[in-house]
């Protein structure tokens, strides 16, 4: 298991579990069906295109650059076409799934350089810097989520 005599990945797994995970999970109970193509201004992120947005990083990171799956795509034509709730709360599974998947990977995964090779030159990235990026994403489309209900007047979960 990923956090194996590491006490500070122990308690990085445990905030994900006990926090992230249910606080995203209320916050999409709590969208109102009718807003999640609503964005505070024009070319900004939809409020349920930001749920899936969390999906799909995890699965391009882990399952893509990680584990060399082809990641796959979630709303066709960029960010045109927003998901039901039960489709978007779906995606979110997904991710949470993939999120143990990553928990339970053998500790070498951290250490280990992954290689993406972008436009102009390929990068290079430990498993523990993917790790601590999927956690930070996760937090910050928390609080992106969280603003939006409450600019829609919907009281977010605690944090």
């Amino acid at each position: 298991m990923l956090s194996d005599g590491n006490p500070l990945l122990v308690c990085q797994i445990k905030l994900w579990r006990d926090h992230i995970k249910p606080s995203l999970t209320k916050a999409l109970r709590r969208a109102p069906e009718d807003n999640l193509d609503w964005a505070p201004a024009e070319n900004m992120i939809t409020l349920g295109n930001i749920f899936l947005h969390i999906s799909e990083c995890s699965d391009w990171w882990f399952d893509e650059v990680m584990n060399k799956q082809k990641a796959r795509e979630l709303v066709p034509s960029a960010r045109s076409a927003t998901l039901s709730k039960a489709d978007i709360g779906n995606y979110m599974e997904a991710h949470w799934e993939r999120m143990e998947r990553f928990f339970s990977s053998d500790p070498k995964v951290l250490a280990k350089h992954y290689q993406y090779s972008g436009r102009t030159k390929t990068h290079s990235f430990t498993g523990y810097w993917i790790f601590c990026h999927l956690l930070e994403h996760d937090i910050h489309h928390r609080s992106q989520i969280n603003q939006y209900l409450r600019i829609l007047g919907v009281k977010p979960p605690e944090i």
